[in-house]
């Protein structure tokens, strides 16, 4: 008995905690997340802006690029929302366009980061039949075929998303002749019940769950392909007397271009498959919701916010043929100015 009320001590130390940081960290969440999505936005502007030069063409840039529109078009959004919600009064635009604003967001955001986890695992599957495969890659991952799977990825993350999207509504509420609107879970009706519940366990199992377990398995892959690749250099050094630059450099380049997207790939596991399981546990037990998730949800958003507008700096770190068209772009050396 002692123990199961040391574990329950425990357990509402714990929620008293979570509480107490939310309460602190909400002050600073509003700048945080402003700096993350005016960073994120230019970043991913400058990845679109380099992606589609004409020399940079390819099935995998034209991907990168997608996931770039896509994390772009959310950070917009979202630093819409942010400085109506933290820095505009509701008596500015009125509360009725807040809200429905709120609700808006709520729908696209969701379907944007839908279809930036599902293109990281596309780029993934890609990249690896690349380098699986080389013989073939031009044929099964040509640009006509990249093009293909990013109009697919939209159209499925838009049909997993229409649970999330009929799951909520806004309602009013009048009070000493104000009246107030907020966001509501739709109820009352047996169809928007199953609804819900689809939602509660689609969105984290398709949405996050799914793609990450994916994605764990095609790291795998694309770290043992790139220790291949290290052996076959290896060998090919030892049995070429004098291997000319333009093979070195093409070699060193296509394992930079891997390891670059396995760093994407890890980032994106290390971020969303702690918030799937979270989810999860918020589909089995509404208590978890309140307890845990709500808690936390500033944090939360502001650690996806920083994985949609990183990309940029890994780009320039890892890609020398993307850092070199980046200083070229901005340099009056290789262009009229």
């Amino acid at each position: 008995m002692s123990l199961q009320n040391e574990t329950e001590d425990n357990w509402f130390r714990g929620q008293t905690e979570l509480k107490i940081f939310r309460t602190e960290y909400r002050p600073f969440h509003a700048y945080i997340s402003l700096v993350i999505s005016v960073f994120g936005i230019i970043g991913n502007s400058l990845n679109v802006f380099i992606l589609t030069r004409k020399k940079m063409i390819s099935a995998m840039n034209i991907l990168l690029t997608a996931l770039a529109v896509s994390d772009g078009l959310k950070l917009i959004f979202h630093l819409t929302f942010i400085v109506l919600f933290f820095f505009v009064y509701d008596s500015a635009l009125g509360p009725l366009v807040m809200v429905s604003y709120a609700m808006f967001y709520f729908i696209v955001a969701i379907v944007f980061h839908s279809a930036s986890i599902w293109l990281t695992v596309s780029l993934a599957i890609f990249r690896y039949i690349a380098i699986r495969f080389p013989l073939r890659a031009a044929t099964l991952c040509s640009r006509y075929r990249a093009k293909v799977t990013i109009f697919i990825v939209c159209v499925l993350v838009t049909v997993i998303c229409i649970p999330n999207s009929l799951s909520y509504s806004y309602v009013s509420n009048k009070s000493d002749n104000v009246t107030n609107w907020y966001i509501t879970v739709i109820g009352g009706m047996e169809g928007y019940n199953f609804v819900q519940k689809l939602n509660l366990w689609f969105s984290p199992f398709l949405v996050r769950l799914l793609p990450c377990l994916l994605l764990l398995l095609l790291s795998f892959l694309l770290i043992q392909e790139l220790r291949r690749a290290a052996e076959r250099s290896l060998k090919l050094r030892s049995q070429e007397n004098d291997p000319s630059d333009d093979t070195i450099q093409k070699r060193t380049e296509t394992n930079r271009t891997t390891g670059m997207l396995v760093v994407v790939v890890v980032l994106f596991i290390v971020i969303e498959l702690p918030h799937g399981i979270l989810l999860i546990l918020v589909a089995t037990n509404r208590g978890y919701f309140y307890d845990v998730y709500d808690p936390l949800g500033d944090l939360i958003d502001d650690i996806t916010l920083l994985n949609n507008g990183i990309n940029f700096v890994i780009y320039c770190t890892m890609s020398q043929k993307f850092r070199d068209t980046f200083i070229a772009m901005f340099s009056c050396s290789k262009v009229n100015c």
